[in-house]
C-alpha cells in the first residue's frame, strides 16, 4: 500500500453496500466508508493536524499499542462511549476543535478500524472516505487506480460486525460515487455504485436530514452527541484523503494523500 506513479486506465466504480459482499478487493483502490463515524474523525484528526492515525481493530489492541507508542493520542469507542483511560473518545465534532499538529493517534472503533484492517489484508490500495471528504477522496482513489491499473470500490462498513446495511454509509459511498463520475465521466459504474449515488442525489436536497433519519444517528442523539452527527453530515468540507499505509513496524497508519 504506496503511492506509485505509473499510468494505466480506470477499471470499473463498484459499490460493497456490506463489507463482506463479493468485491474484488485485490484488483481495487479500497475507499472505506463509516460515516458515523469512525471515518469521519480519522478524516478531522488529519484536518487538525495529526501527522498520522493508527487504525486498531478493537478497544484491546488500541490500548496494547500505545504502550509502545506513548507519544500518540488514545482515541475510541465502545458502544459508542469513551473507554476508561481513553484520552478522547471517537467524536469528530470534538476533535474539530483542537490543535492536533505534529500528534500522532491510535483509533480504535467498534466498525470502521475493525473493517479498514480486514481489507488493507487484501486491497493494494485502501483510503478513508466520508462526507466530509467526499470530492477528495474520490480524486485520490481515481489518481491511485490510473496509475496501477485497478479499480476503485467503496466500501461500507455497515453495523453489527458489517453484516447490517446502514443508510448514512450508504448516502457517503453515493457522495463518492458521484465525485467520481463528476471527476472521470467515463468510469463504468456498477449497478450498486449507480444505486448509491441515485440514493445521494435524492438526498441533497437536505443531506442532513437524511443522515438523522438513519438508525444510528438516533442512537447517537440519544446519547447526547447531536453535535457529531450535524458535523458529519456535512459535504465537501474537508481536502485530505486518508491513505492506509503498512509502516515499518507492520502499523496501519492512516496519512494524508499526497501524489508523488
Amino acid at each position: 500500500m504506496g503511492q506509485e506513479t505509473s499510468s494505466a486506465s480506470v477499471g470499473p466504480l463498484d459499490v460493497a453496500l456490506l463489507p463482506g459482499q463479493k468485491f474484488d478487493a485485490a484488483r481495487s483502490v479500497c475507499v472505506i466508508v463509516d460515516v458515523l463515524r469512525a471515518s469521519s474523525s480519522i478524516v478531522t484528526l488529519l484536518e487538525r493536524g495529526c501527522s498520522s492515525v493508527v487504525a486498531a481493530p478493537t478497544v484491546e489492541r488500541a490500548r496494547h499499542l500505545r504502550t509502545g507508542l506513548p507519544d500518540h493520542l488514545l482515541c475510541g469507542e465502545e458502544r459508542g462511549l469513551p473507554p476508561q483511560d481513553f484520552d478522547y473518545g471517537n467524536s469528530p465534532s470534538e476533535f474539530s476543535s483542537l490543535d492536533l499538529a505534529d500528534r500522532s493517534a491510535v483509533l480504535a472503533t467498534s466498525n470502521g478500524t475493525r473493517v479498514l484492517a480486514a481489507i488493507a489484508a487484501e486491497s493494494p490500495a485502501v483510503l478513508v472516505g466520508a462526507l466530509l471528504n467526499r470530492t477528495a477522496v474520490a480524486r485520490a482513489a481515481i489518481d491511485i487506480a490510473r496509475r496501477r491499473g485497478l479499480g476503485v470500490t467503496i466500501v461500507c462498513s455497515a453495523a453489527h460486525g458489517g453484516g447490517t446495511f446502514v443508510l448514512e454509509d450508504a448516502l457517503g459511498a453515493g457522495a463518492i460515487a458521484d465525485a467520481a463520475i463528476s471527476h472521470d465521466p467515463t468510469l463504468e459504474a456498477s449497478d450498486a455504485a449507480r444505486f448509491a449515488r441515485d440514493a445521494f442525489t435524492v438526498a441533497t436536497g437536505n443531506i442532513e436530514a437524511a443522515v438523522r433519519s438513519a438508525y444510528h444517528s438516533q442512537e447517537l442523539i440519544d446519547e447526547g452527541l447531536d453535535d457529531d452527527v450535524a458535523y458529519c453530515a456535512r459535504l465537501d468540507v474537508s481536502s485530505v484523503a486518508p491513505l492506509l499505509e503498512r509502516d515499518e513496524n507492520g502499523l496501519l497508519r492512516l496519512r494524508p494523500y499526497r501524489r508523488t
